[in-house]
């Protein structure tokens, strides 16, 4: 604009009010033009990240459904159970009766809990103990659990999770009575808790189910949006998964007045 207004004006007391009447007026409206289009790319850039991180959730939700009603179908766990029960009714009446109700519980809080994205903590240690009495009846000393997680009330979780790493341990560990597999689960500070074994690693292993750590992970990613951790040394195994605080409902007391 200097240089136009030098070829056709000598005198450049004016140049200074006419810029800014002419060029000015210009430039800010293509910036609001600019900024104006920029907002809205931007706000649809964040639309369809939430659209598509929903829509990536439904899925693995229903990738988890899916999997669950397999585990829950699947005959080989439920094939030993019964097996044990089998053998566990001419022995003790009332022991046979508890394994019947900590099995009924295990599929009732898989059940009840298969479309939820959290539960209490409190809920799936129960769960976890429930699952672990009926694999203990079965290989009695050579498993043991330690449950060092204290107060964890207010803590919630994404469910299946922890009885998914217990799972894991047997299923990937040799465990006799002179070595038996130990699985300790505490707390890691507040937000996260940890489920550690010691290493016996199977030469051979069985089948494993779909529901991994990878879609344990993308779960935790999705609805709480952290990741697990994972840590193997040569004599353990090491896993941290993400707890959320539930929120405290305020209550109104009733003075009167």
């Amino acid at each position: 604009y200097a240089i136009q207004y030098a070829i056709h004006f000598d005198d450049f007391s004016r140049f200074i009010p006419s810029l800014l009447q002419l060029e000015m007026k210009g430039f800010f409206m293509a910036t609001l033009t600019g900024f104006g289009f920029g907002a809205i790319f931007f706000f649809y850039v964040q639309w369809k990240e939430a659209v598509d991180r929903a829509q990536k959730l439904r899925e693995e939700k229903l990738i988890f459904q899916y999997e669950t009603l397999q585990n829950q179908v699947n005959p080989h766990f439920l094939f030993n159970s019964l097996n044990s029960l089998s053998s566990l009714i001419r022995k003790d009446i009332d022991l046979s009766e508890k394994f019947i109700q900590k099995l009924s519980s295990v599929y009732r809080y898989i059940l009840d809990n298969r479309e939820k994205e959290l539960v209490p903590l409190a809920s799936e240690i129960d769960f976890v103990n429930n699952y672990f009495f009926l694999q203990q009846l079965r290989d009695g000393d050579k498993i043991v659990l330690k449950n060092e997680t204290g107060d964890i009330s207010g803590l919630q979780i994404v469910p299946v999770s922890i009885q998914l790493l217990v799972e894991n341990a047997l299923k990937h560990n040799i465990s006799t009575r002179k070595q038996p597999l130990e699985i300790t689960i505490h707390m890691e500070g507040i937000d996260k808790i940890t489920v550690r074994n010691n290493l016996q690693k199977k030469t051979q292993l069985e089948t494993s189910s779909k529901i991994g750590l990878k879609n344990l992970n993308e779960r935790c990613r999705l609805i709480l949006g952290r990741e697990i951790e994972t840590a193997e040394t040569a004599d353990e195994f090491v896993v941290k998964v993400p707890l959320k605080m539930m929120k405290e409902e305020k209550t109104i007391v009733d003075t009167g007045f």
